[in-house]
């Protein structure tokens, strides 16, 4: 493996860790991590009492013109959103609430800068982008 891609993987990683701690701050359940079939991966299926999220976890290293939210594109969400009808099924349609979020996480080399965590972020379709930001680290 290069070196470039094993540090974007590496980084990519901590990302989620960071993801995952706050979600466990807050009181979710993580159900899978990195969780992978044919047609896209979820970054974080977690519960959060009555509602399951499917969590897409974007990472950068530095704060700039861009956000880690702008380089998730429709074809990656379209993706999720297969993925996650198959995760649903998969674990027997149950009758809760579905929900897509986004965490942005920007971090240096040593230490996390920053953290934001999007509730219902639509991924797939329709105008709008969905709730607001959960809160800021």
């Amino acid at each position: 493996m290069r070196p470039a891609r094993k540090a974007h993987l590496k980084l990519g990683r901590r990302g989620e860790d960071a993801a995952r701690r706050l979600l466990e701050s807050k009181g979710c359940e993580i159900l899978a991590r990195n969780w992978r079939i044919r047609a896209g991966e979820l970054d974080l299926v977690a519960r959060d009492g009555g509602a399951i999220l499917f969590v897409e976890v974007k990472t950068r290293r530095r704060i700039g013109r861009y956000r880690p939210l702008d380089n998730l594109g429709y074809r990656q969400k379209r993706r999720n959103f297969q993925a996650a009808k198959f995760y649903w099924k998969m674990i027997g349609s149950p009758k809760l609430l579905l929900r897509f979020d986004l965490i942005e996480v920007v971090m240096t080399r040593w230490r996390l800068l920053e953290i934001r965590h999007w509730r219902d972020y639509r991924p797939p379709f329709g105008s709008g982008s969905g709730g607001g930001c959960d809160d800021e680290v």
